[in-house]
């Protein structure tokens, strides 16, 4: 079992990652600017969930979605509105789907079976292929060894939060079999409220009172979690399951606070690695096959019980009253339920070839099939409200599935890639990567994406990196296939999106307790894919193409400790990033961000980090007069471990100031989104 909790800075800044090459280098040494979390920093930072982790990599800000609500995460000031910009995986895995280019909604990873996250920011392309665009982040698991035993562990807290898991580690028949389920329950946060929403204007306007508002976020969701592994010489097989049940839609899905609707979902992705390893002198081949399924049925009241909508031409919403083609009253609200099922199978070939002295050549082709199926039934909308009467009410739902009436048809796509890069050790201390992958994508084309870094370890304290990549981002089949939608038409004709970035890097090193690491970035974004806006004419594309976006930066890493019992770790980035469509700064995303965290060793199995997070000076988009103000929080953990040999306890209160934070939310909501308030945790696990 890896301990970490005893290494120095230095020492920290020598843990091997895979994520920038496919082969283990130190992370001061890795071919992109790279940030490792271990299982050790996630304990020590009281850490419940996926996002709250993610937090602390530098430049890499998580927000919430306008419309589904579900995280976003924003990395030098590139994001989106469907979380597509940066390439996440499990194991070396990806698990994005094609309806909307990331995870799907309302996904978790337990942050008990995380044993380390590594993170590139920058390109990743010319290694993953698509939507490793800002950057891309590998949750790795817990294997056998990293458990070694059985582990039993409970968690409660704030808004009526429980979590029981059980995971164990050990060897069976010759394997290495790691295994962990996990159940977690949590109600709604009844301090984040929304104060006035899409229906209070309507209702203002129309002299109705049915918004929901004011009102709590519906944050309350159940979730199953379960993961297998199997390991030994040459195979590794992997098996992921998650389950969720009667989830709340936050601030709700149509700009009005939803506090009867819900998702259910159920996600699987299974995944058999198998490697020659050293059983050829000079090669070493490799084949990866996975299979990623993912469905979810969402019960969406667009406006709630009770309300009268103004209905456009098409027979969905439209904000125009005066010119809406008349007012229907929804008496059990104004819904739609809807079905989405992803299939992902992949395969990957790759070989690695040592034959060359001071040269590490790695060939790969690939194979991946896309398809997603829906399904639906609403009360609004076309082939139900545009005809030529329409009716005073509307109730009874009505099913379009496999009509020309639904919101996004069945789809399916193939993509190949092929890849080739090298490693090359040119002399002692200089090393030089080099490679280029090419996709074919069935629908929209191809695309080339070359990356180029050059590492020099100056001396044995400082590594400097001079970095080049390429990458690209594929539009989703919402972005492409999209209709009959209040929300945005998509355009089939939508080419990629790709960046072109510039990195220079620093690690140093001086003494064993002290590591710095700096870095400065430019680049370019081409064909920005964007909705022109919110609502618009159905007749015409919604998502488009755009001028594109630049942006430059630098971000400051420390890890000090400066007593024996005391370590400072944090990092400071700042960015500017500017949209060349509507020639000023990118909305919503921070142009400061800190993290610093103060972590005390007493007794000596006890720990106490106190931590703060700043998110600092962003603005709010063209025509929108609302201020996102300044925020920081802070988080007090304390840590108990082995106490008697077997037990683990963490108490912790995340927002102890119980800051008032706010992240960007469609106009619907005047005051955009509240971040979660104070909360309190407590948990322990036993170690049999």
């Amino acid at each position: 079992m890896e301990d970490f909790l005893s290494l120095s800075p230095a020492e920290l800044a020598d843990i091997p990652v895979t994520i920038a090459t496919g082969t283990a280098k130190p992370v001061y040494r890795s071919a992109a600017v790279t940030s490792v979390i271990t299982a050790e920093q996630i304990d020590e930072m009281g850490a419940t969930e996926l996002h709250e982790v993610l937090e602390t990599v530098p430049g890499l800000h998580v927000s919430i979605q306008p419309v589904t609500n579900d995280y976003v995460y924003s990395m030098r000031g590139i994001a989106n509105n469907t979380n597509n910009e940066v390439l996440v995986m499990m194991n070396g895995t990806r698990y994005s789907v094609p309806y909307k280019g990331s995870y799907m909604t309302g996904m978790e990873i337990p942050v008990e079976a995380i044993q380390r996250i590594e993170v590139i920011r920058g390109p990743g392309s010319a290694l993953y292929g698509a939507d490793a665009f800002a950057g891309v982040i590998n949750i790795i698991t817990k294997k056998a060894g990293d458990i070694d035993g059985a582990v039993a562990g409970v968690r409660g807290g704030s808004w009526d939060s429980q979590s029981i898991w059980g995971q164990h580690g050990g060897n069976w028949l010759g394997w290495d079999v790691a295994a962990s389920l996990q159940y977690s329950h949590n109600n709604a946060d009844d301090d984040r409220i929304i104060a006035a929403d899409a229906q209070t204007s309507l209702d203002e306007v129309l002299g109705t009172r049915a918004s929901n508002a004011p009102g709590a976020m519906q944050t309350q969701a159940e979730r199953w979690n379960a993961h297998l592994n199997l390991q030994r010489k040459h195979i590794d097989i992997n098996f992921w399951a998650f389950s969720e049940v009667d989830a709340g839609f936050r601030a709700g899905a149509g700009g009005a606070l939803d506090n009867v609707g819900s998702v259910d979902g159920e996600h699987y992705l299974a995944d058999v690695r198998f490697s020659t390893e050293d059983a050829l002198e000079d090669w070493e081949l490799q084949a990866h096959f996975s299979y990623l399924n993912t469905a979810i049925d969402s019960e969406i009241f667009n406006f709630p019980a009770g309300s009268v909508v103004p209905i456009g031409a098409d027979g969905n919403f439209t904000a125009e009253v005066m010119d809406s083609r008349g007012l229907v009253f929804f008496p059990e609200g104004m819904r739609t339920d809807i079905g989405i099922k992803n299939k992902v199978p992949s395969l990957e070939l790759s070989s690695l070839y040592k034959g060359l002295d001071d040269h590490l050549i790695r060939f790969i082709a690939g194979y991946r099939y896309e398809e997603l199926n829906t399904s639906e039934s609403r009360n609004y909308g076309v082939g139900i409200l545009d005809g030529a009467i329409i009716p005073p009410s509307a109730a009874e739902l009505v099913d379009v599935t496999g009509t020309d009436a639904i919101f996004l048809p069945d789809r399916h796509r193939d993509i190949w890639s092929f890849a080739l890069q090298d490693e090359w050790q040119i002399a002692k201390g200089w090393q030089l990567t080099a490679g280029i992958r090419y996709d074919e994508y069935s629908d929209f084309g191809s695309t080339l994406n070359p990356r180029a870094a050059l590492v020099w370890d100056v001396n044995e304290q400082l590594t400097t990196k001079l970095l080049y990549g390429q990458a690209y981002r594929a539009p989703s089949f919402l972005e492409q296939y999209q209709q009959n939608s209040q929300l945005f038409i998509g355009n089939a004709d939508l080419e990629p999106e790709e960046i072109e970035t510039v990195e220079l890097a620093f690690d140093y090193r001086p003494m064993r307790t002290l590591r710095t690491a700096l870095n400065v970035y430019y680049y370019q974004i081409e064909n920005l894919i964007g909705n022109e806006a919110a609502f618009i004419d159905a007749s015409e594309p919604g998502v488009v193409n755009g001028e594109g976006q630049h942006g430059y930066g630098m971000e400051l890493e420390w890890d000090w400790q400066f007593q024996q019992n005391w370590k400072f770790r944090g990092n400071y980035a700042w960015q500017y990033a500017r949209n060349e469509d509507f020639k000023r700064r990118v909305s919503g995303v921070p142009e400061h961000k800190l993290y610093s965290a103060l972590v005390w060793s007493f007794m000596p199995q006890w720990r106490l980090q106190t931590q703060l997070n700043w998110v600092g000076h962003r603005i709010s988009p063209v025509g929108d007069s609302r201020m996102l103000e300044d925020y920081e929080t802070v988080d007090i953990t304390l840590n108990g471990k082995k106490l008697f040999g077997v037990v683990d306890v963490t108490a912790s209160v995340r927002n102890v100031f119980d800051s008032d934070g706010r992240e960007p939310a469609i106009s619907a909501y005047p005051d955009n989104l509240p971040i979660p308030g104070q909360s309190f945790y407590l948990e322990t696990s036993i170690h049999f």
